[in-house]
């Protein structure tokens, strides 16, 4: 189903189906798709103030700009996971009049490093108990595949871990890295097996990986470039 958000839906928001003396101005569908407010494609004031306010909450986007692209939809699956609403990648009235999202995702440890809410596939940078980054992951789906001569099973173990190496064939001019499950962007590694927080072109906001914590390739950047996933850093997964 297309959804095309005309100036007036935009402007009477939640009550923009109903006359003032309550009478249907569109059938049910059309009352249901009047109610997304923003979504992939969605330019102006509106999403330039609610990428501040999610960039303020600490869900990364990167620059604010007002356009609605992926790393907006990103952040949208980051909220919606931290407050258990429905992940849908959109904003919709109910979601914009909650007020949360100028509600910070909360830690449950309350320690300085990485944190992976399995059930909420949500990656967490914590420092001094608070969030300061959140964002949209997906780690393993727990189905069986083919590795090497035998199975595995697409698990993303729990527990505490530490990120201990980088792939040896990254460079400055190449970061990807293939190995015999495919293409990673900058991994880190935190398991002797060869589980790695790294970056991807594709992060569903459920379970899709082999086991690796998967992020945005312009997550994982920010995550290198402002020293949150060194060589050292505690990444703790429940």
């Amino acid at each position: 189903m297309t959804i095309d958000l005309s100036r007036r839906s935009l402007v009477l928001g939640a009550g923009g189906g109903l006359l003032a003396g309550g009478a249907s101005l569109a059938t049910t569908e059309s009352a249901e798709a009047s109610t997304i407010i923003m979504k992939i494609g969605s330019t102006g004031a509106r999403v330039l103030h609610y990428q501040r306010v999610l960039t303020a909450s600490g869900y990364w986007l990167g620059t604010p700009d007002g356009s609605f692209g992926l790393l907006t939809q990103q952040a949208t699956y980051a909220l919606q996971k931290a407050h258990g609403r429905a992940r849908t990648g959109y904003v919709d009235q109910a979601l914009w009049d909650s007020g949360l999202p100028k509600v910070r995702a909360t830690s449950r440890l309350k320690l300085d490093g990485i944190e992976v809410d399995l059930a909420k596939q949500l990656l967490m940078v914590v420092r001094g108990g608070v969030v300061q980054v959140a964002l949209n992951t997906s780690t393993g789906n727990g189905e069986r595949f083919r590795y090497y001569n035998g199975w595995a099973t697409a698990i993303t173990p729990k527990g505490t871990f530490r990120v201990f190496r980088k792939s040896t064939t990254e460079t400055s001019t190449n970061s990807w890295v293939t190995g015999p499950l495919g293409s990673m962007y900058k991994p880190r590694f935190f398991t002797s097996s060869g589980v790695a927080i790294h970056g991807s072109t594709s992060i569903p906001p459920y379970p899709a990986s082999h086991g690796c914590c998967r992020l945005s390739t312009a997550a994982q950047d920010h995550l290198l470039g402002s020293g949150y996933l060194g060589i050292g850093t505690d990444v703790r997964i429940y």
